[in-house]
């Protein structure tokens, strides 16, 4: 997608904040109801008319447009959708697997249009076929650590719905190691995906926000060990410290475009979770001096509820932190750990 491309899509944002888009592909343009030569025409007409045009040419490029996604996707069938995330559309990283995947299910789950991306194109394709819904959901292979494969991801979404709400960074690995033996490449690898990851995503989701004019939202999945560290965990401990000290940052400098950074810092999230793999699980076995099959509910054990944390928690915190009953929240940090942590 060029840059003229995405000004044309923010031009549409800004005069029809609630409108949805889509990049026509040649051979579906037909007749257009508006035609103009630039963004800054489209601007310009769209100031003068009430109505949304279905079919906008600008130069040679050419877009359909909607009410929202069910009438984009079957014109004149507006949706009577009262979930709270209807009208918006999500971006999010890891969601192939663990609790990325998790989100992302609760984000569709509560009305949102949901761009599931990562570099696991099988498991992509199986929630493809999981879910069924392509008017509502896209899924996009993006390397969250390349530039250009994070700029590609976000212009896929613009194709597709137009507009960009909620931007939910989930990828991450934690290799767990002492001090002493802790590999180079490994904690290279934990910066480059906790850490620059989560910068490209936020970086690109500020562009695109910012350029539509009615804000949005971001949000952050970092973990208790951001706030309190836990033992032989040295590039988790770090980057996911870094994450919560970014975010704060971002809310500050993106305040006043109206958007909102927050974060998350779930507990020990056995469920569907890469991280807890076999391999990691017998590391923390052998830190505790206890079995295997002892881990998760030793870690349970640990919370002042006693209470195992699934997927769906977190997503039901990002489902709030998107959300307008949110709207007054940034800069903060949702601690989702049944009762483990005490700092904040």
């Amino acid at each position: 997608m060029t840059d003229t491309t995405r000004a044309i899509l923010a031009a549409l944002q800004r005069r029809r904040a609630t409108s949805f888009a889509r990049v026509l592909i040649p051979g579906e343009a037909g007749t257009p109801d508006l035609a103009v030569q630039s963004a800054a025409e489209l601007d310009a007409a769209l100031a003068k008319r009430a109505d949304l045009p279905r079919r906008i040419a600008v130069g040679a490029a050419h877009f359909a447009t909607g009410a929202d996604a069910h009438d984009l996707a079957h014109p004149g069938t507006t949706s009577s959708d009262t979930r709270p995330l209807s009208g918006q559309v999500a971006i999010v990283s890891g969601a192939a697997s663990g609790l990325g995947r998790a989100v992302a299910l609760g984000l569709h789950r509560a009305g949102a249009c949901v761009a599931f991306t990562d570099v696991d194109r099988a498991g992509l394709q199986a929630i493809e076929s999981e879910l069924g819904d392509a008017d509502h959901v896209i899924t996009v292979v993006v390397d969250v650590t390349a530039e250009a494969s994070v700029a590609a991801g976000f212009d896929a979404v613009l194709a597709r719905f137009g507009r960009i709400d909620t931007v939910h960074c989930c990828a991450g690995v934690a290799p767990a190691h002492d001090l002493v033996d802790f590999p180079l490449d490994r904690w290279e690898l934990s910066l480059r995906i906790n850490l620059t990851g989560y910068f490209l995503y936020g970086r690109e989701a500020a562009r695109v926000m910012r350029s539509q004019g009615h804000g949005g939202s971001m949000v952050l999945l970092s973990s208790k060990s951001g706030l309190e560290p836990s033992k032989s965990n040295t590039a988790y401990n770090a980057t996911k410290a870094g994450e919560l000290h970014m975010a704060r940052g971002w809310a500050l400098e993106l305040g006043r475009d109206g958007i909102r950074v927050n974060c998350i810092a779930p507990g020990n999230v056995f469920e569907g979770s890469k991280i807890w793999n076999p391999d990691y699980i017998a590391k923390a076995a052998q830190k505790r001096g206890i079995r295997p099959d002892e881990v998760i509910p030793y870690y349970n054990s640990l919370t002042a509820l006693n209470r195992e944390i699934k997927g769906a928690d977190i997503a039901n915190a990002a489902v709030f932190l998107a959300s307008e009953q949110a709207r007054c929240v940034t800069g903060q940090v949702l601690v989702v750990d049944s009762g483990q942590v005490w700092t904040r």
